[in-house]
Parts: structure tokens; C-alpha cells; sequence
């Protein structure tokens, strides 16, 4: 069957016509959709359409919404990010702009050995500080810089809480720069120590004192070296040393270097030059109960240079079975009174041929400091007379074998 428009008629199957849709009491589903699109067409041509329920639906979605606005709980506000502050490889100047918070992180890793840090001067002049002091333990036992109170006749020590009492210097090591004396005080708590393995060249550090001029008793410092050899004020040779930045001074010396959580790591020494150095607090301890238990220190023979085995390509352009490298002379060393330089190899020492460092190492285990021990040593020289000096010809160096005499160094075992 063919359904048409409004209007229209159509054949039934046995030929007559039907009513037309408006007389027929029913209505094929297809008609009524059909009737329906005929009266939405009309309405939109006569501009009929019936806006006024959408602009209703709108009115009533919004508020809706809106009501489920005011039923919800505040929003939540943002939380504010922690600034987080890197010391490492950069000087203390230029460390933290909100100098503030830099001195709340100082106080912070000086707290846990406050009460750890003593401080020396000369009897009756509380005010002028001779030196600083750790505490080795609760037995009032102290360690010091040796330089620093070296001729002092009569110590006392500032206590943390104010009162001055009478410091006996039991015994001072000049080779490794430790002093220890004894003070009656007992009821401290006692210090917090770490390791030098906790530290690295570029960390920021605090150096620990009982009070300066300024009251100002924990300055921030970066670790600018390790394994460092110095010439104190009074002529010695200290080894194995902290270097540190400028931030302390001479009035400084025998005080506490704290790591980042508070341990002590050291104890700072001055040099000869000025700069600030620190005695690791191994070093340090270890120096101080021997002193204790023995009153003298075990030592081992020195020379005072850095060394490193020879490479393959320095043999065979020196004709070198073997040898060590010398790659730095400290001043004021064995090795520098002896004429030794950066640069020379040595290969041999006494009775022994030295192809490796070990062979050197070996050799100086047996003797002792102060001994006299000759080395020999591969170091190029100039072949150029005064004829051809005169002319300008190039110079032309070829390697040679000398001698030396060292007397050896001590430094602690």
C-alpha cells in the first residue's frame, strides 16, 4: 500500500477508495508521523514555534545548578610549596638571598653539640678568646688546636652556661696539631661525632664556636678541599687537613665543624697563609687517646709529595723500566727541602728499585721519621751550551738520573 500526504486518497486492496484521514477514526503509525512533520513545517513558516518552554527549561536548569553550588563545601586552597635549598659548590656569599632562613638552617645543624663546644682564654681576660675546645667525652676531657695555645701558662675554659673555670693541658702533639687538656665538668650531655665519609669537597658546612666578639657563635662554611698538608703559624707541618672558606678566622681555631645534621666531622687549625684548615676528627681522636693512654702518638716516615704510577707512554719516552710519578711537593715537606718537583720520577729509594708505588710504600714502612734515605729520581735536563744559547738555536732536553738526599717527615700513623 502507498501512503501519501494530507489530503490525499488511496486504493484499498479490492479497488474501492478509503476515507480520507481526517473522516477515519484510526491512524497508520506512518500518517501520524507524516501529520505530525506537516505541522511542525507549518509552525515554523508562520513563526509559530512555542519558545517561551525552552527559555523556561533554560531558567530552570540554571537553577538547579546553582543550587548545587550552594550546597557544596568550600573549595580547597592550593598548599603552598616548600622552597628547597642546594649549598653545594657555591661560595656562602651566594648561597641563600633570604638571609633569614639561612640563619634558621645554621642555628638548626648547630643545636645538638652547642653545649659541645668550649671556650679557652687566658686567665682573667674571659673576654678574649684564646682558642676554641671540643669535648672528647663526659670525662671533661678537651681537644684543641696545639698551635693555638702553644706558651700558654695558665688556660681557663667559658663553659655553655657562663661560669670560667681552670683548663689543664695534659698533653700537645705538634705533628698533628691536637692538644687535649682536662677541665672538671662533668654534667655536660656529651658531643655528637660524625665522619669525614659523611662530607665532600663543595657541601656546606657550620664551624662551631662557644661565642666570638659578636656573639656570634656558628658561621656557615663549604668544604673546599681534603687531604690537604699546611704550615701553621708556628713553623709546623700539619698533614692530612680540611681546607675551608673564609667565612672563620684565626680567633676560630680548635673549633667544631658540623655536618649537615650536626655531627662534628673536625676541628679547625689556622695556617701560615691565613686560610682556614680543619683536622679531620678521626685524626683528631685518635691523637687524643693515645696522647691519653701513652702521651705520645705513633707516627710514620713522610715525604711530603703526591704520587702516581707511570704511565706506559712516559716509560718508553724515558727508557724507564718503571718508577712513580711525583704530580705535587707540598712546601716546606721532606721532598721540598730536598729539591723534589712536580713532574720528577722516582726510581728507587735506598737500596730499592721502584717500579710501582707499592715498592715506595713498602720501603717507607721501615724506616722512621728523621732518618736519612737517598732517592733517585728521572727528571729531563737541557743539553744546550752558551754557543748555542748565543745564536738562539732551540733547546733540546734529554732525561737523566739524580740524586737526593731526604730526611723523612712524620705525620701520624
Amino acid at each position: 500500500m502507498a501512503l501519501v500526504g494530507e489530503g490525499s486518497t488511496s486504493d484499498t486492496p479490492d479497488g474501492g477508495e478509503l476515507p480520507h484521514a481526517q473522516d477515519r477514526l484510526w491512524r497508520h503509525p506512518a500518517e501520524r508521523g507524516a501529520e505530525q512533520a506537516a505541522a511542525n513545517l507549518a509552525a515554523r513558516k508562520t513563526g509559530g514555534r512555542n519558545w517561551s518552554n525552552h527559555i523556561m527549561s533554560f531558567i530552570a536548569g540554571g537553577a538547579v545548578v546553582g543550587l548545587v553550588w550552594l550546597l557544596q563545601t568550600e573549595p580547597e586552597v592550593p598548599v603552598a610549596q616548600n622552597t628547597v635549598i642546594e649549598f653545594a659548590d657555591r661560595p656562602v656569599a651566594d648561597t641563600v638571598p633570604d638571609r633569614l632562613s639561612f640563619d634558621v638552617w645554621v642555628e638548626d645543624v648547630a643545636r645538638p653539640n652547642r653545649m659541645s663546644v668550649v671556650s679557652l682564654h687566658l686567665a682573667g681576660d674571659v673576654e678574649q678568646n684564646l682558642a676554641q675546645s671540643v669535648r672528647l667525652g663526659t670525662d671533661g676531657h678537651l681537644i684543641t688546636s696545639a698551635h693555638a695555645i702553644a706558651g700558654a701558662e695558665e688556660i681557663w675554659a667559658a663553659l655553655p652556661d657562663g661560669d670560667s673555670i681552670p683548663a689543664r693541658l695534659v698533653a700537645a702533639d705538634q705533628v698533628s696539631g691536637v692538644a687535649v687538656l682536662k677541665i672538671n665538668a662533668t654534667e655536660l650531655p656529651p658531643p655528637i661525632f660524625a665522619s669525614t665519609d659523611d662530607v665532600s669537597i663543595g657541601d656546606q658546612l657550620v664551624a662551631l664556636s662557644h661565642q666570638d666578639e659578636d656573639g656570634d657563635g656558628a658561621r656557615a662554611i663549604v668544604l673546599l678541599g681534603e687531604r690537604q698538608v699546611v704550615t701553621t703559624p708556628n713553623g709546623e707541618v700539619l698533614s692530612g687537613l680540611l681546607r675551608l672558606s673564609n667565612e672563620i678566622d684565626q680567633g676560630w681555631a680548635g673549633s667544631a665543624v658540623l655536618e649537615e645534621n650536626g655531627g662534628i666531622v673536625a676541628i679547625t687549625v689556622d695556617s701560615r697563609s691565613g686560610a682556614p684548615y680543619a683536622i679531620p676528627i678521626e685524626q683528631a681522636r685518635e691523637v687524643a687517646v693515645q696522647l691519653l693512654e701513652s702521651g705520645t702518638v705513633d707516627y710514620r716516615a713522610w715525604l711530603g709529595v703526591e704520587l702516581t704510577d707511570l704511565a706506559e707512554g712516559i716509560k718508553e719516552e724515558r727508557e724507564l723500566l718503571g718508577g712513580v710519578l711525583i704530580t705535587r711537593v707540598w712546601n716546606e715537606t721532606p721532598s721540598a727541602r730536598a729539591g723534589l718537583v712536580a713532574g720528577d720520577i722516582i726510581v728507587g729509594v735506598g737500596p730499592v728499585n721502584v717500579i710501582d708505588r707499592q715498592d715506595l710504600v713498602e720501603y717507607l714502612a721501615t724506616r722512621e721519621p728523621g732518618e736519612e734515605v737517598e732517592i733517585r729520581y728521572s727528571r729531563f735536563q737541557s743539553s744546550q751550551n752558551l754557543a748555542e744559547q748565543a745564536v738562539g738555536q732551540q733547546e733540546e732536553e734529554t732525561p737523566a738520573i739524580f740524586d737526593a738526599t731526604v730526611t723523612l717527615g712524620a705525620r701520624p700513623a
